[in-house]
């Protein structure tokens, strides 16, 4: 019942894999997941949904337990029949997010369906890799596993995505089996591959913290907090001037440093999923902050972004935007909105809007519609603006 999701940066900075998650080759359990490769959703209500399983019973102790606050991004990863799923989505408030994700797209749309009936709008799915979360980069406050990571195939891999998902200072929080030779029960001593120290230490291989064991929550589960770090040997991520977004890494010794006057016209034609972020808005991003982080500010480099081809719908309303993509909102806006506050232009092309069937009046106002993107790119290049194309 494992599972996972996606968004991908733009100047190809990200966390390196670790050497160990990287030579993961094998799977741990083959197997493990055949009866969530097409489930019936209904008959694991009747299996998850229990009084007789822990986690269940004590669902709301766990939940608080999490400490979750309006307004964050909570990933459920192994989300199942969407238990802890709609749990959570009334934690985190009509301002939060919760993405539900799992390797079974039956799951996601039980899940999907049962939220919508029950007015939970700020629920997200998403199917995952027998390896990765797919979750996008520094898009999650807390990642829930409960009686999952057990079903991980490539447990190394999978927390190392998780970790490139988490915000900086993300929590994870670990639920899982006991596992003791001569108390657990037989079921948990075959089903389960490793105890608490194990799984433990591979999350601390991949970068985690562990940081807090409640005692006394449960009995035949274990409850277990860590909090994003650095792997092994890595800098920590910082975003000086663009909260979550585009993060950059301090380089003391650096050969090339940013340079106040510089002006650049990002080509942005790179299209993106509906619920995800538009690399080349991330890359603009990433510039400012590698000004922010050597201590020159935004007013120091000028940046011009034009929207065409596939990026043409990042510059719509919400309201035009939901409906034809169907997703709640316009994943581009918050940051488009940062990026104006820090002085970038943002231009999308007349001549895409209409090719696309995109009327003006859709565009949000913080983006300037122009007779096209040609004309941006060249009257910049005659300004003195490089042109660096994010494809």
């Amino acid at each position: 019942m494992l599972r996972h999701w996606k968004i991908v940066f733009v100047l190809t900075f990200v966390f390196s894999p670790l050497a160990s998650a990287s030579a993961q080759d094998k799977s741990v359990n083959p197997g493990i997941n055949n009866n969530f490769r097409d489930p019936d959703p209904k008959e694991f209500i009747s299996k998850f949904e229990v009084e007789s399983r822990e986690v269940f019973a004590r669902r709301n102790e766990i939940v608080a337990a999490c400490r979750v606050e309006p307004g964050q991004t909570i990933a459920d990863i192994g989300a199942g029949t969407g238990l802890f799923t709609r749990l959570f989505a009334d934690a985190a408030g009509e301002s939060g997010r919760v993405i539900a994700v799992d390797i079974s797209q039956k799951f996601l749309d039980h899940i999907q369906k049962t939220c919508r009936e029950a007015g939970q709008l700020n629920v997200e799915t998403l199917l995952c890799t027998a390896d990765s979360t797919e979750l996008p980069d520094a898009s999650v406050d807390v990642a829930f596993i409960c009686d999952t990571y057990h079903h991980f195939e490539f447990p190394l891999r999978t927390m190392s995505s998780l970790h490139r998902a988490l915000k900086p200072g993300g929590r994870v929080i670990l639920v899982d089996f006991r596992r003791v030779p001569g108390t657990s029960t037989d079921w948990i001593m075959n089903h389960v591959r490793a105890g608490q120290e194990v799984f433990e230490s591979e999350l601390v291989e991949a970068g985690f913290s562990k940081t807090r064991e409640p005692a006394g929550l449960l009995n035949e589960n274990y409850f277990v907090e860590f909090t994003k770090g650095p792997p092994p040997g890595l800098k920590s991520v910082e975003f000086p001037v663009i909260a979550g977004m585009g993060g950059v890494v301090r380089i003391e010794n650096a050969a090339e440093k940013p340079q106040p006057g510089a002006k650049i016209v990002l080509d942005v034609t790179a299209d993106a999923k509906p619920g995800d972020v538009n690399k080349g808005l991330e890359r603009a991003a990433r510039l400012l902050n590698l000004y922010g982080v050597e201590g020159l500010s935004p007013a120091d480099v000028r940046i011009v972004v034009v929207l065409h081809g596939g990026a043409t719908k990042s510059a719509l309303r919400d309201e035009f935007y939901s409906p034809r993509f169907g997703v709640d909102k316009n994943p581009n806006l918050p940051l488009i909105g940062q990026l104006r506050q820090a002085g970038v232009e943002v231009f999308v092309c007349g001549q895409a809007l209409n090719y696309k069937g995109f009327p003006e009046s859709t565009v949000v106002p913080d983006v300037s519609v122009a007779a096209a993107a040609l004309t941006v790119i060249v009257n910049r290049q005659l300004n003195g603006y490089a042109c660096i194309p994010v494809p």
